[in-house]
């Protein structure tokens, strides 16, 4: 019987404990008619109020209207110091929760000694109290007995990182993610300047953290004009998807440029087959497309050796049909070393979740290699592996540095053509990631 996520979170408590939140009166309906409501919020507190709490983890929450409250499971995503004597929290994915009272809590309880452990929380808590590792299970396996709750603990616990092993699709795609803001100059921790995630999304950039100070005039007329998420018809400059297809948006900030990440998918994740990145260089004026291939684990039985391969079939073959460009009708403008944006991630299968030793081939030498004796097995069969390639391949930094530098990928006047192939993409049953780089445009300052 498979592992079920709320199974997973007696191990998570005994370093991430549960905690109990409870906000000022009125405070969920400012909540609810903030810009994320109740999916993302910040609230600011005293440290000493907050000095226990290890993000991310699940919080119960109350929020009081008058007379009666609102109850919630959600996640305490992270917590950061922001004065002297004040600290930052940012809760996500609230879900509601069908309980009357945290007062009633104690009595739902089956073990006695646990029920005078709550009473005792529960009678000497400010603004939030953090239980004990066995407390907190034994909350959750008390609420988890009626279906609503339960469904809500396992939706707001499925959105906490590192809980549980990600999808192959969920890899691939938070992977692509972290490729690009490397790509930008960013660390794969560093948070978003804005995100936007569609109600119920899938995207990967929920992972994300972000930075929730106020914006300034420009970068709010920004957040409006790349908006891609409301529009009834998300248009990314150059591109156009569906809205139904848009699943969410990050913007980061680095110096005098802007890195724009846009997940896109069509259908359930599980049921995708990978994930490409498309990463667009506005700067240097020049695209990459990366598309992700999974290495499985093989032991020749004639000769014992282990290695990691992939095998190309029909399907394969047909995607690398469709990874053309049109010919350019006019002179192309500055220079390139490889001017094909398109390349093969070739990632093993297993890992920890985290990192997974990967080669990178362009489009051109995937082709030649394959034609070559080298991509033939001992029974004829055709395959891509670490050792037939023989250290001949790029690296992840190799690719980085030159989506960097633009000495790889399209010239600026082959970006047009790249429409069809990113329609292509977004209309199948693979996600969508699409990064775009641009140079910041400051208005000028008046002369004094």
């Amino acid at each position: 019987m498979a592992v079920q996520i709320i199974d997973l979170l007696t191990g998570w408590f005994e370093s991430k404990p549960l905690v109990m939140v409870t906000f000022p009166d009125g405070y969920g309906s400012a909540v609810n008619a903030s810009r994320h409501g109740l999916n993302r919020f910040t609230h600011v507190e005293k440290h000493g109020w907050l000095k226990e709490i290890k993000p991310p983890t699940l919080c119960l929450i109350e929020m009081p209207e008058g007379s009666s409250s609102s109850f919630y499971v959600g996640v305490v995503k992270s917590k950061a110091a922001v004065a002297t004597f004040d600290s930052r929290v940012t809760f996500t994915t609230l879900k509601p929760l069908n309980i009357t009272s945290f007062s009633g809590l104690p009595d739902s309880l089956d073990d006695k000694q646990m029920q005078t452990l709550l009473r005792g929380k529960l009678s000497n808590r400010g603004f939030a109290a953090v239980l004990s590792p066995r407390l907190s299970e034994s909350i959750v396996s008390s609420l988890s007995r009626d279906p609503l709750n339960k469904k809500s603990i396992e939706s707001a616990a499925y959105q906490i990182p590192r809980l549980r092993k990600a999808t192959i699709p969920e890899w691939e795609q938070f992977n692509a993610i972290k490729t690009a803001m490397t790509a930008f100059g960013l660390n794969s921790s560093d948070r978003a300047r804005t995100l936007e995630i569609s109600e119920g999304s899938d995207s990967t950039l929920n992972f994300l953290d972000v930075d929730d100070s106020p914006l300034n005039a420009q970068e709010a007329a920004s957040v409006l004009e790349d908006n891609v998420i409301g529009a009834d018809a998300s248009v990314i400059p150059g591109f156009e998807l569906e809205k139904k297809l848009v699943t969410g948006k990050a913007v980061f900030t680095n110096d005098d440029e802007r890195l724009v990440v846009y997940t896109a998918n069509r259908g359930p994740l599980e049921k995708m087959l990978g994930v490409d990145l498309i990463y667009i260089n506005e700067t240097v004026g020049s695209s990459i497309m990366v598309q992700y291939k999974m290495l499985s684990f093989e032991v020749d039985p004639s000769s014992a050796k282990s290695d990691w391969v992939f095998r190309p079939d029909k399907q394969f073959d047909d995607e690398l049909e469709r990874m053309k460009l049109p010919p350019l009708s006019e002179d192309t403008e500055g220079y390139r070393m490889h001017d094909s944006p398109f390349f093969l991630k070739f990632v093993r299968r297993k890992g920890d979740g985290e990192t997974h030793a990967s080669f990178i081939l362009s489009l051109a030498h995937l082709k030649s290699y394959l034609e070559s004796p080298k991509s033939k097995g001992l029974r004829g069969g055709v395959r891509v592996s670490f050792d037939g390639l023989e250290g001949v391949y790029l690296r992840e930094a190799d690719l980085l540095g030159m989506i960097r530098s633009g000495y790889a990928g399209t010239y600026r006047n082959q970006t047009k053509a790249l429409i069809p192939i990113i329609k292509a993409v977004s209309e199948g049953n693979r996600a969508l990631v699409l990064a775009w780089q641009k140079r910041v445009q400051h208005a000028e300052k008046p002369v004094s």
